[in-house]
Order: C-alpha cells, then structure tokens, then sequence
C-alpha cells in the first residue's frame, strides 16, 4: 500500500529526517520524496490563502499501521507548530492515459 506523508506546519527550517529516511530506504519502503518551495512562491488557483504543506514522502508498506510508525520517525511529528498527515494512495496517476 502507498501512502503520502505530507509535511506541514510553521516553520520547517533544516529538521533532521535522516532517521526516517535510513529507516525507509534500509526496509525498501521509501519511493520518494521533496521538500516544496516556499507557500509565498506557488500559483493558486482560484487564488487563496497558501496551504502550511512544504515537503512530502512516499512510501510503499504492507499496512496503514507501518505508514504511522515510519511517519512517528519524522520530526515533523513531534515539534510543536508542526504535523505529518497520512494519506493513502488510491491509483496510480496516469493510468488512464
């Protein structure tokens, strides 16, 4: 199962995610990830107020129970001002082209 660990909150500056990402990569379950460019930067449309989301990982596990227990590695979980939302993939994008 995929799921996406949207990173979001004030104020992400330089957090140390290299536990989650040795922990993901050694297990074969990180597929990617980026951080974003800044809110201010991106295009909205219709244009609203700019969303906290600022990175994200994807990650391929056998349960959403794994999803939590990699994303309780990130930082991200535990700083105050910060969250980690956990997403499951439904489909490939693309599939139908």
């Amino acid at each position: 199962m995929k799921f996406l660990l949207i990173l979001q909150g004030d104020g992400a500056g330089r957090l140390q995610r290299q536990e989650f990402e040795r922990v993901a990569h050694d297990a074969g379950e990180l597929v990617g990830g980026e951080q974003l460019a800044d809110a201010q930067l991106a295009v909205r449309l219709p244009d609203t107020e700019p969303t906290r989301i600022d990175g994200y990982y994807l990650i391929d596990v056998e349960s959403r129970e794994r999803a939590v227990e990699l994303a309780r590695l990130l930082p991200d979980a535990r700083v105050a001002g910060r969250s980690v939302e956990i997403r499951a993939v439904m489909h490939p994008t693309a599939a139908d082209f």
